[in-house]
């Protein structure tokens, strides 16, 4: 086993004075294998409850799930380790390790953190995205005796609400009494022959194509007005006059359902880049109407493909003011028509941070090319891309306030297209982990 020496205190918590470890970098950087081998090995040693965080239990999931699954499965086999979908269990010593999510704007989750049961070690991934409110209750309830906290995050700004909740000073790499602070970054590990060299080749594509996201993904180093847009990279390159609707082609049709507005995009795609040529945006309607705008403008005998609906998850569930879920009412009038479907949904909605990584990826490639692309009349479509932010310090997009909406009308367009648009990207083109 390979253990970077600035990880070595994690080999030895509890033991030496440090009841919290805070680990920031970039990509690359190997905090998070660091880290849950050293876990395993305090597994191993004796009984020991560990919860693992992050925003959503689902991101959790698919990250440091998989990582532990690895590690069982080769470095740590036949040491009495077992997993299953959220839990990992040590059967000589009774140890468990178990998920949750921490997202913010989830009460329900918020609440059961203060009733949650007395852990021995307590680890935040992606630390960087947890709201200094629901920091505030977490640290009230693990601070107890005996307990270690791991932090593993990364500075996608200069100010993450990790950093004044844990009093952290990293302009001088200084910390509390009994926290151990410490900032590794790819280069300074790619000496260890651990990294591939598809991840090395990767990250010079970065660092030549999208020089300020190499800056903050791989060095820790945020900076620029670009950290804080939700789209990075649009650009003029991204709107084309030439785009047309075809009829023989499948129209996209991918929806956010609102009341006010109603927005939803139309586009081609031919497997690789997505061609926007229409969009519906609509004030103060029901899903009917949108369902009759769409046909008024594209009717079943001037259209010869099928139309490929995707969108928000939540829309398969029926509402209180109708015994049918959105899609129902689109598919039954559809259907009716005579146009032919087909419904592309997930089971449940993806994380927002899984969504606008598959977007930025198509807007503009680590490879430099842009494969996403969008007529000129859809205004608020474009509208979004250049204005849609995140909250400062988070990940969380930011909608305009009441009084914002009073002074400028058009704020009322930003975010729903957006949500709308980046389900299909998501749902067809998602950033796979290699």
């Amino acid at each position: 086993m390979i253990f970077y020496y600035k990880y070595d205190p994690l080999l030895y918590m509890g033991e030496n004075g440090f009841d919290t470890f805070v680990l920031t970098g970039g990509r690359g950087s190997l905090k998070t294998g660091h880290v849950c081998r050293a876990v395993l090995i305090q597994m191993l040693k004796s009984r020991k409850r560990v919860g693992v965080f992050r925003e959503t239990k689902v991101s959790t999931e698919e990250s440091l799930y998989i990582e532990f699954r690895e590690l069982i499965n080769t470095e740590f086999a036949n040491r009495g380790l077992i997993y299953s979908k959220n839990r990992v269990e040590c059967l000589q010593t009774n140890s468990e390790l178990f998920f949750m999510g921490l997202q913010d704007k989830n009460q329900s989750a918020r609440e059961n953190l203060k009733g949650l049961a007395q852990v021995d070690i307590l680890i935040v991934d992606e630390a960087q995205t947890i709201s200094a409110a629901v920091w505030e209750i977490l640290l009230k309830t693990i601070r107890k005796e005996g307990v270690v906290l791991i932090v593993i995050y990364n500075r996608i700004h200069d100010e993450p609400p990790v950093e004044k909740a844990l009093f952290l000073d990293y302009d001088n790499m200084r910390a509390p009494q009994g926290t151990y602070f410490a900032e590794i970054n790819y280069p300074e590990v790619e000496h260890l022959g651990i990294l591939s060299k598809k991840f090395l080749d990767y990250a010079a594509l970065v660092k030549q194509n999208k020089p300020e996201e190499y800056e903050r993904d791989y060095l820790n180093k945020p900076k620029g007005n670009n950290v804080a847009k939700v789209v990075k990279y649009w650009s003029a390159e991204n709107i084309n006059s030439d785009i047309r609707f075809c009829a023989d082609l499948d129209i996209y049709w991918s929806l956010d359902f609102n009341v006010n507005p109603s927005m939803s995009t139309l586009s081609h795609f031919d497997g690789k880049s997505f061609f926007v040529f229409d969009e519906l945006v609509l004030n103060n309607v029901i899903t009917q109407d949108v369902v009759d705008e769409f046909m008024r403008r594209y009717p079943p005998e001037n259209f010869l493909g099928t139309i490929q609906i995707c969108g928000d998850a939540s829309g398969k569930y029926r509402k209180t003011q109708s015994k049918y879920s959105d899609y129902a009412i689109i598919v039954n009038s559809l259907s009716k028509a005579g146009y032919r479907y087909n419904l592309n949904l997930r089971p449940f909605n993806p994380p927002v941070s899984a969504r606008v990584n598959a977007f930025n990826n198509m807007v503009y490639g680590d490879d430099g090319v842009r494969r996403f692309f969008v007529h000129p009349k859809c205004k608020w479509l474009i509208y979004n891309m250049k204005n849609l932010k995140f909250k400062e310090g988070t990940n969380i997009i930011d909608e305009a306030t009441p009084s914002q909406l009073a002074d400028d009308d058009d704020k009322l367009y930003l975010g729903h297209i957006f949500d709308a648009v980046s389900y299909m990207v998501e749902f067809f083109k998602p950033v796979l982990r290699h």
